[in-house]
């Protein structure tokens, strides 16, 4: 079980999840200012109690909030469902994470993510980051929005992506093509690593390695930075694009 003290994340959760959720716990005094997540949680049927301060710090010691939301655990979508899922979609949109081990980048990125209405973001089971607390707090609710599927092999899920359509780009300082140049308006899958970068198996299965131009003398960026210039990139082409369609079909 999960324990949210966020408010976004509260709010988010009970929203787009409320089967997941459990129950809603304030502490007393603090009704007015969580009035909000009170209604809310009324409005979907959701349990809520109010506790006195000694109460309240018993139950969740060492948890600087007045507010706590218990929610069940996070559930992942299956990767061949997803797969159906996407192949029948105009321009869906995924990413995938290689070997990303950092709470606070994997956090980072699912708010990233839910921002910019990515599909659905891909990791590995093994060597990389699972869904903490830590992660849960740092996306700000953005965890209930993004679908995460996690696959034994992703070397081997590239490959069915492209299967179905998907054009999967790598992102990687070495790379000889800028992200700039790069058409990004159809059906796209982003692939990352971390500090170590891309793995040289699953760069090899990507349709091209682009890179996002920096500095000279400074090219590295944070994993979180990449994600949020790089979708938010393919983003504003693929509103271009529509824009441009439109209208040309209004002519």
């Amino acid at each position: 079980m999960a324990i949210l003290t966020n408010r976004n994340s509260i709010l988010e959760a009970i929203r787009n999840n409320p089967a997941s959720v459990r129950r809603l716990w304030i502490e007393s005094g603090f009704e007015n200012v969580s009035e909000e997540l009170i209604e809310e949680a009324k409005k979907y049927g959701i349990s809520f109690r109010i506790l006195p301060k000694e109460a309240f710090i018993r139950q969740f010691k060492d948890i600087k909030s007045h507010v706590c939301l218990e929610r069940g655990e996070i559930e992942y979508s299956d990767p061949d469902g997803f797969l159906g899922e996407i192949s029948v979609m105009r321009t869906p949109f995924v990413c995938v994470l290689d070997a990303i081990y950092d709470p606070q980048n994997f956090g980072n990125i699912i708010r990233t993510a839910a921002c910019f209405d990515v599909t659905g973001i891909i990791l590995p089971k093994d060597r990389s980051c699972s869904v903490t607390p830590s992660v849960i707090s740092v996306s700000r609710g953005g965890i209930e929005r993004i679908k995460l599927i996690r696959v034994v092999n992703i070397s081997r899920y590239i490959e069915e992506l492209k299967r179905i359509g998907i054009f999967c780009y790598a992102l990687d300082e070495k790379g000889e093509k800028s992200i700039w140049m790069t058409d990004l308006t159809g059906p796209l899958c982003l692939v990352f690593g971390a500090e170590k970068g891309i793995r040289q198996l699953t760069k090899k299965k990507c349709d091209e390695i682009i890179k996002i131009p920096t500095a000279v003398n400074f090219p590295s960026l944070n994993v979180a930075s990449s994600f949020a210039i790089a979708v938010s990139e393919a983003r504003r082409q693929q509103i271009a694009g529509r824009r441009t369609h439109d209208r040309e079909m209004d002519r």
